[in-house]
Formats: C-alpha cells, structure tokens, sequence
C-alpha cells in the first residue's frame, strides 16, 4: 500500500494497523514535509519492519509519488494499493484484501473502489480513540469516485485517483470491466463487495485544519463547505468492528517497535533485509566462538550460507570448552526459545483479524556429526496471519566432515511456527546431535 502525508499524526497509526489487519503486507509512506508527530507516530511501525518511510518534499507531490512507488517498490508486490489517510477499505466480515484481489479476474491490471462517505457524526472538537469507531454515519449513496488497487507490472501512468496500465483492463468489485477514468458514470458505481471508507471531515476541528492544510496534488480548497452538509442519517458500522483488532495490534507494535527490528520483521517485504542482518549477527557468534575453539587447540573453519554460518571441527570428536550449544548463540538477539514438535497439528483457529498471529523470524541453533560431505532438509511448517498453511522446505548443504556448529535462519516470510524437522538425505552421512529453535522480533 502506498500513501502520500502530511501532518496525518493523530490517525496515521490507526490506518497502518487496520490495513495491516486486512491482509496488507507492507506500506510506503511519503512524508511530504510534516511538521507534527507523523515521523515519530511512524517509527514503531518502522522499527517493526511494516514501513518504509520516505521523505517527500516534492510538491505537488502525490503522483510523482505513486509513479516512484510503482518503480522502486512495485517489482516485489503482486498488488498495490493508492489511498489517502482518512480513506480505510472496507471488506464483508471475513474477508481478507488478500483473498478479495485473488478473486478477481487473472487479466484484471486495475481494480477501483468506490467512494462511500462519511461525515462527522456530531462531533465538533476531535473525539478520542479510533476514527472508524467514532465517525459511522455516511452517504448511504456510494460517490461516482473511485480510489485504485493496481497490478505494478502493468502500470504505465499512476494518477491520483486511478491508473493507466498497459491493455487498459480494469474491473469493478465485481471483476466487472470499467472504464480508466477518475470519476465513473452513476450506473457503474457498485459497491456491494468492497468500497473505500472515506472520512472526509473527522470532527470541525479535523475539517478547518484539513482545508487549511491543502492538497498533496497541488490544489488548496479555499473555503469551507457548510459543515451541516456532512451530516449523514445513514449508519454503517462494518469498520467499526475491526476496532478492538485494531487498538490491539498498536499495543503490540508499540511493545514490539520500541527499537529497530533488525533481525526479523512482521512484514514479507523486509524478509530480506532481516535476513541479511540475521547473516551479519551469526557471522559475528560464530566468529567470536572460533576463538575460544581455537584457544582449546582446536583446529576449525567458518562456513557461510545464503541463510546463516556454521563453525566446522575437523575433529569430530572433540570437546568444546563449554557444553551444549549455549556459547554459541548466547549474544545472539531472541524474543523466546520454541518447542515445535517434528510434525504440525491442524491449523489454528482465528481469523485475519488476530493480532496475537503476528512473528517475525524463526532461527536455530543446531549441531551435526558430518561423517561425510552431505545436505539436510530443513521442514518448516507454519501458519500465514490470514490463517493459511505454509510448509517451507529449504536444503542447507554441509561440504565438510566433522562437527558442524550452526545458526541459520528459516523461513522466508512471517509466520506462526507450528512445526520443524531436520531431515538429513543420508542418515548415515549427517546426523542431528542439538537443535535449539528460537523466534525473534
């Protein structure tokens, strides 16, 4: 999901996390010169590896925005999503962004959804807590303007509003196809699956600053519409569920991101980095242990991977100064020890919206008896926040004999661990002496 700010403080939290919670893997925030909070609001949602924060002085900036979101950021997404702060999507109960894009149409490069808009209930003076459970009265008449989710391979122009993509192929909510433009005939407006919450007042308060405060695209409203004209009798409150959900999960990233999450991350684009910074901490273990090895009068060598660094003793059976596998991992960085059984039980319960089925990285700690140069199957087997079943086979080879002491990180997007074996190819070749496991923020 990509996003262009500006002194959004007060609610941009809330729009991380509810978005978070329908299925969104990571956000790009541009923040266009805010002189607020938002950077500091920002920075636990940052440190959990859910953000990446880009400063965007440009103005008018919005489009130049979404254009370079599409080209630095779009490579790795299947989907990606254009909204405004006060503009929340809203689902039927139950269903995830995930599974709703998956619905569509497999030629679909542009889905639009459509505005539903909602004034400022009464309110006055800001009311606390969360936007979508204080501001439920609306149009009950869906707006003829759309907001975009869009295939980034296929993008050649992004506006504020909607796309322009390579075969012009854009859908309803339905999968229906529709026209490429920003505002859409009365007759095609449809909202029946899936529509775009747009809170466009908040309270008086919210409204004078939001006028004052001008338009990332470059247009400044000058006046005030009369307030009474946001004034709604029809009520709807499906957002509004997602309340409790939302409000947990910023006490967990507000716990979980009072640091820099530098060794695993809640969000499957930051796999990589946090996989990176895994290699550079068990790099440093394992050399730190090389030296007490060495000062035993035992000869060893250092082995890296893709996903993590082994010691290697030629001396099978040697002796190490201290017992187990603690010295090894004792600097590294863990949030708990886990004790995952060697096969999974049935999925877990609970749905998209948990909190409590967020994880970062899972590594472990584990020692071999190589009699000769072989492989082992490292089987993880775990469930996606939107409750699907991942199992995950990565091969980690072990070229020398002897015993083989190694960190190594194993999974390549947030999970909740359910299961993990180590099956060596040959037996006979590679045997399985220690495994501790452990997960990490």
């Amino acid at each position: 999901m990509a996003a262009i700010t500006k002194n959004e403080g007060p609610f941009i939290a809330e729009w991380v996390a509810y978005h978070y919670l329908l299925g969104v893997e990571h956000f790009i925030i541009y923040d266009n010169g805010s002189t607020d909070a938002t950077v500091e609001v920002l920075a636990p949602f940052v440190n959990a590896g859910l953000v990446t924060l880009v400063h965007w002085p440009l103005f008018p900036g919005q489009i130049d925005a979404y254009q370079h979101a599409v080209a630095t950021f779009g490579p790795r997404c299947d989907w990606m999503g254009f909204l405004d702060i006060d503009e929340f999507v809203s689902l039927p109960r139950g269903m995830t962004l995930p599974a709703f894009l998956a619905g569509l149409p497999a030629e679909a490069e542009e889905v639009v959804l459509f505005w539903r808009m909602f004034g400022h209930s009464g309110h006055r003076a800001r009311p606390a807590g969360l936007v979508t459970a204080n501001f439920v009265e609306c149009d009950p008449n869906l707006w003829q303007i759309a907001k975009c989710f869009v295939r980034p391979a296929r993008v050649r122009t992004m506006f504020v509003h909607h796309a322009e993509t390579i075969d012009r192929r854009s859908v309803d909510e339905k999968g229906r196809p529709i026209p490429q433009v920003w505002m859409h005939e009365r007759g095609a407006v449809t909202g029946e699956v899936a529509v775009v919450n747009h809170y466009f007042t908040r309270s008086y308060d919210d409204y004078t600053a939001k006028i004052a405060r001008g338009q990332a695209d470059g247009r400044s409203e000058k006046k005030l519409e009369p307030f009474e004209k946001w004034q709604f009798d029809h009520t709807d409150t499906q957002a509004a569920e997602h309340a409790p959900a939302v409000q947990a999960l910023l006490e967990l990233v507000g716990r979980r991101g009072a640091a820099p999450t530098r060794y695993g991350c809640l969000s499957r684009m930051g796999v990589v980095g946090s996989t990176r910074s895994f290699m550079t901490a068990s790099q440093a273990a394992v050399k730190k242990m090389a030296k007490v090895v060495e000062a035993a009068g035992h000869p060893v060598r250092q082995q890296h991977s893709l996903f993590g660094t082994a010691l290697v003793l030629a001396d099978s059976a040697a002796n190490l100064p201290d017992t187990g596998l603690e010295p090894l991992f004792h600097d590294m960085p863990r949030r708990a020890e886990l004790d995952l059984p060697a096969e999974a039980p049935a999925p877990a319960e609970g749905g998209p919206l948990d909190p409590a089925r967020l994880v970062g990285s899972v590594w472990i700690a584990v020692e071999f008896e190589v009699q000769a140069p072989g492989h082992v199957d490292v089987l993880l087997t775990g469930d996606r926040r939107d409750a699907t079943r991942l199992t995950q086979r990565r091969r980690q080879p072990l070229p020398h004999a002897g015993r083989v002491l190694a960190l190594l990180v194993v999974n390549d997007e947030p999970v909740v661990p359910r299961a993990l074996r180590l099956q060596p190819l040959d037996p006979e070749a590679v045997r399985v002496r220690a495994l501790r496991v452990f997960g990490c923020d």
